[in-house]
């Protein structure tokens, strides 16, 4: 009974550890909102999934319009932090729903759901909804 206890307690582990990692969906959307905190809104874009690869000069308009977009999050008191709610990944193992809620430094808060895409083995937050 121990033995099973034991191999069970390191499975438990193994799986907590996978979800909680930055190369799943849950860890994707997480760190993704990370980097938008820190302003550093070129890990973000580069954190997003796009169906083709961006130029560098789209890929410069793009830091551009995620800098502008966090704005939206600054007038609230910036992103405090992220809660995972829930993660449902696709049968097919290329796509996740994972839900979050943000809180604000004004303790204000958002739901939402994104998108998430296994590209190439990395978790991204898909661009185009």
């Amino acid at each position: 009974m121990k033995k099973i206890f034991s191999i069970l307690s390191v499975a438990l582990v193994a799986i907590f550890f996978t979800a909680c990692s930055n190369n799943s969906p849950a860890g994707a959307v997480e760190e993704f909102f990370t980097n938008m905190k820190k302003g550093n809104y070129e890990k973000v874009v580069d954190l997003s999934y796009f169906k083709e690869t961006p130029t560098p000069e789209q890929k410069q308009m793009l830091v551009d319009f995620v800098a502008q977009g966090a704005k939206m999050y600054e007038e609230m008191g910036g992103i405090s932090s992220v809660k995972i709610d829930d993660c449902e990944i696709s049968e097919s193992g290329k796509t996740a729903e994972v839900t979050y809620t943000l809180t604000f430094g004004d303790g204000s808060t958002k739901s939402d759901t994104e998108t998430v895409v296994n590209d190439e083995g990395k978790w991204k937050v898909k661009a185009d909804k």
